[in-house]
């Protein structure tokens, strides 16, 4: 099967590759690029795409505890499901790393390969 339906966009590291050319997001990176987005971008910023985004930066300044840790896979989940329709969400894990920081490990399989990969999202309950 050609990942080729995965896409190419431009890359979220924004600049000009070693030829002088824009640089470009291609096949499984595209992917992973597109959930840092949409993990990163908070509902309302985006003017024409208002829902677009991930709720998680409510829990900014809570308390790192089971509560915002569940709140936080909840809100992840919702979002890739709702933005990113080339993955298969197969698990969400939520770890507490410090009082300030959680790893968020998300595990999904890109549909039209069938393979698996695996993402840690880093997300910070104080600005740093």
């Amino acid at each position: 099967m050609s990942v080729e339906i995965l896409g190419k966009g431009l890359s979220l590291d924004f600049g000009l590759d070693a030829h002088g050319c824009i640089k470009m997001s291609s096949y499984e990176r595209s992917v992973e690029e597109s959930i840092e987005i949409i993990l990163s971008t908070r509902p309302g910023e985006r003017v024409y795409n208002s829902d677009f985004g991930c709720r998680i930066g409510e829990l900014m300044f809570e308390p790192n505890d089971i509560r915002t840790q569940t709140l936080a896979r909840e809100y992840v989940s919702q979002a890739l499901e709702s933005f990113e329709p080339r993955i298969n969400l197969i698990d969400i894990n939520v770890m507490g790393e410090e009082e300030n920081s959680m790893s968020i490990d998300i595990e999904y399989e890109i549909i039209q390969s069938n393979k698996v990969h695996n993402l840690v999202y880093p997300f910070y309950l104080l600005p740093q």
